[in-house]
């Protein structure tokens, strides 16, 4: 398929750019890395001595003896379950891949003169995210996505949806993109489709349109499918003095791909309009820094305790989108708008908001350990940082709060054989916990030690509620749904 490439040049395009939603997507961190990690939690940010516990906490490189190799390996399954307009739907999907791969090399000295007895220089990668997730709800409502359309048009002059002599449909559409916005689009959508019409058609000074769908029954489903990843790359370093205190530094390249299509379908035995399909096909990449202070320290031989401070992540987001509806009218014609445009939106920069942890640990000599982290971070300090996004940045101010996250982990050995087993709760970021309820999770793990190598397995299942919005204007009515999150993670660790 042949499609025409549309820059968008006006900042005012960001009125689709991007939501709430998104920024959130932007800002929040799975528990990912190695088996070991993920088996007790992630509670790692006074213990150290995992190559993923860094990302928590850069300090834990200095907890290193050897120099030491990992990667891990991962299948994760979401399974959905969602209500909307009385129907239920469920569906799941999977995913397998590379989640974690990185080194740690420690340099020593007998020089006792020296500040730091140990010095460590890490690399890692870490996937964050994994928006691999597909959804559907089917039910009835008694709004009609005719809404959306009409939202976007109030107020867009009938001479702007009106074609000139020889201008196509696909390049009227490609016209209001470049020297108008996103809703002049959407209203040319709706408009060119007959889903809406002007309330005085022979005015091309018309700024009123009304709605060419009738009825209060519309059988409506939604499906979403969403792929991609994110992930950081970090170079540490970290140091020793003494016995009892560590230090470190991370620097991260941070990376973002994430793809979303939607398909909404609308049904009803009305007049005008009965039938609608609009699909959406939304491509996001950025990547962005940040960095990361921690400190672990030994206040005796069993009990460390542990401190991080997490920068806000300074991104660059860029967003490209196509678009496509057709429309059945009650007499049975049909009408259809396939742009073949790709709508490239202007790159803008966002900042996620940072974060600040405290850990504590008690190792009991050989046999075990617990361990025990909390984290601070205000989600309400997100912000889109370039112009045109004041509305997004009210929202987030007047729908965000702060929220803290607790990992509890702990670790028993039997010779070789390693038990593990964790447990972590996140509070919901919203004011309303309704938009986004908690986020709960457990897991449990296996390793065994080779001598000069470890094997590690790990089971986690993380149980989420959420309301899924379909659009953000038109059409109020969400859906509700349970994520149930199922990782298992295999990691294979060795002395270098």
């Amino acid at each position: 398929m042949k499609k025409l490439i549309v820059l968008f040049l006006i900042m005012s395009s960001s009125v689709f750019a991007q939501d709430i939603t998104d920024a959130l997507r932007f800002s929040s961190n799975s528990i990912n890395g190695t088996a070991r990690y993920t088996a007790m939690g992630g509670a790692f940010g006074a213990l150290g001595g995992d190559i993923s516990a860094i990302q928590i906490n850069p300090a834990s490189s200095a907890i290193f003896l050897n120099n030491k190799f990992s990667a891990s390996l991962d299948l994760s399954t979401i399974d959905n379950d969602s209500f909307y307009g009385g129907g239920f739907t469920t569906s799941s999907s999977s995913d397998f891949d590379l989640n974690q791969l990185g080194a740690v090399f420690v340099f020593t000295t007998t020089n006792e003169n020296t500040l730091f007895k140990k010095l460590t220089l890490g690399f890692s990668y870490n996937r964050t995210n994994n928006f691999n997730d597909e959804y559907s709800v089917s039910g009835s409502n008694n709004e009609s996505v005719a809404g959306y359309f009409l939202n976007n048009a109030q107020g867009v002059p009938l001479d702007l949806l009106t074609p000139r002599d020889g201008e196509s449909p696909a390049d009227l559409y490609r016209f209001l993109g470049e020297n108008q916005d996103f809703g002049a689009q959407q209203a040319f959508l709706g408009y060119e489709t007959f889903i809406i019409d002007a309330l005085n058609s022979a005015d091309l000074d018309n700024t009123q349109y009304v709605s060419n769908v009738t009825g209060s029954d519309f059988r409506q489903t939604y499906f979403q499918e969403s792929r991609g990843n994110s992930g950081k790359y970090t170079l540490n370093g970290g140091g020793m003095i003494g016995d009892r205190i560590h230090l470190g530094l991370n620097l991260n390249y941070h990376f973002l791909d994430y793809r979303r299509l939607t398909l909404f379908d609308e049904f009803n035995s009305g007049s005008g309009v009965t039938d609608i399909f609009f699909d959406n096909d939304l491509s996001t990449r950025g990547s962005g820094f940040s960095f990361q202070l921690g400190s672990i320290a030994k206040i005796t031989d069993a009990w460390r305790v542990g401190f991080t401070y997490d920068s806000p992540t300074w991104m660059s987001i860029s967003d490209e989108l196509l678009q496509t509806i057709e429309t059945v009218r009650s007499g049975g014609d049909v009408s259809i708008l396939d742009p073949r445009v790709l709508n490239i939106y202007p790159e803008y920069s966002f900042k996620t908001p940072g974060r600040l942890s405290l850990s504590t640990a008690y190792v009991f000599g050989g046999s075990g350990l617990i361990s025990f982290d909390y984290s601070y971070k205000d989600y309400s300090a997100m912000e889109f940082t370039s112009s045109g996004f004041e509305t997004q940045n009210q929202d987030i101010s007047n729908l965000m709060t702060s929220a803290s996250t607790f990992n509890l982990g702990g670790e028993y050995k039997i010779n070789n054989v390693s038990l593990r087993a964790g447990y972590f709760f996140q509070e919901s970021p919203y004011e309303n916990e309704s938009f986004l309820g908690d986020t709960e999770g457990s897991s449990f793990g296996l390793g065994y030690n080779f001598g000069n190598a470890t094997l590690d397995f790990s089971y986690q299942r993380v149980i989420q509620d959420r309301q899924g919005v379909l659009y953000f204007t038109g059409l109020t009515q969400e859906s509700e749904i349970q994520s149930i999150f199922n990782n298992y993670r295999l990691t294979l660790a060795f002395n270098l």
